[in-house]
């Protein structure tokens, strides 16, 4: 009882991060507590560990459910436990639909990134030129690349010196909008260059007939984790305070699907 006393968000779990199996390292933990994060969320207290320990997820959670971190943790741990890659390397990937979403992982995941002192996260988005990416990649090398479908497609696909022989993992964000807005060609270009034996997690807020099909493409057995949203009907709050207000994670559901 001790545990739920000192947590004074009801939106989280009882699960602090330390509690973790398998352990999260220290550098880790220490990052997470200079964030001010000490207890999971559901979907973080059920997705790290199955990650961690190298299954692969299709998870379903609201944005807002602390998603971000549920994959962020263990692409980092995960990385941790290989070999320090070569400059062009590439150990892992994270598609997101949007230049902000790709951005805003980005930001989120650099503190936890920079507890490994080998690898080099890049951002591939929209905005910039192609060319003074692949610039950059060239100079600077690339071991972990997050980004929109249509510029992670370009850059592998013009890009010979970027080797995915030995990736790790895969992540495909809000995937259900990833089709939604008609990525499906790009997406299917990426996974065709990645090496078969890898983890990867799928993160959606709806689960539609798209998505499915993407999961059987994707995904090795993969353990289902959904995240049940809370409703709460409060006719005083604005539209976009009952949105934020519906996201409250309040129950999940764990389900190892057959091949």
């Amino acid at each position: 009882m001790a545990a739920e006393d000192n947590n004074p968000n009801k939106a989280l779990t009882n699960t602090r991060f330390s509690d973790l199996n398998p352990p999260i390292s220290e550098p880790v933990l220490d990052a997470l507590s200079r964030s001010g994060f000490e207890f999971c969320t559901p979907v973080q207290a059920a997705t790290i560990p199955l990650l961690c320990g190298y299954k692969d997820v299709a998870v379903d959670a609201a944005t807002g459910s602390g998603k971000t971190l549920a994959f962020v943790i263990p692409i980092v741990e995960i990385l941790r436990r290989a070999s320090p890659p070569q400059p062009h390397q590439v150990m892992g990937v994270i598609i997101s639909p949007t230049r902000e979403l790709s951005s805003q992982i980005f930001k989120v995941a650099e503190p936890f990134i920079s507890t490994l002192s080998n690898v080099r996260p890049m951002l591939l988005v929209g905005g910039a030129e192609v060319k003074a990416d692949m610039r950059k990649i060239e100079e600077e090398g690339a071991n972990l690349l997050i980004g929109t479908p249509g510029r992670l497609s370009d850059i592998m696909e013009r890009m010979d010196a970027l080797d995915f022989r030995n990736l790790e993992i895969l992540i495909l964000d809000e995937a259900d909008r990833l089709l939604d807005m008609g990525f499906q060609k790009q997406i299917s270009a990426i996974i065709s260059r990645l090496p078969k034996l890898r983890r990867t997690g799928l993160f959606s807020a709806t689960q539609t007939e798209a998505v499915e099909e993407l999961s059987k493409a994707g995904l090795r057995n993969p353990v289902r984790v959904e995240v049940r949203a809370e409703v709460k009907r409060q006719k005083d709050l604005t539209s976009s305070q009952q949105v934020a207000s519906s996201k409250t994670p309040s129950g999940l559901h764990l389900d190892s699907q057959p091949d």
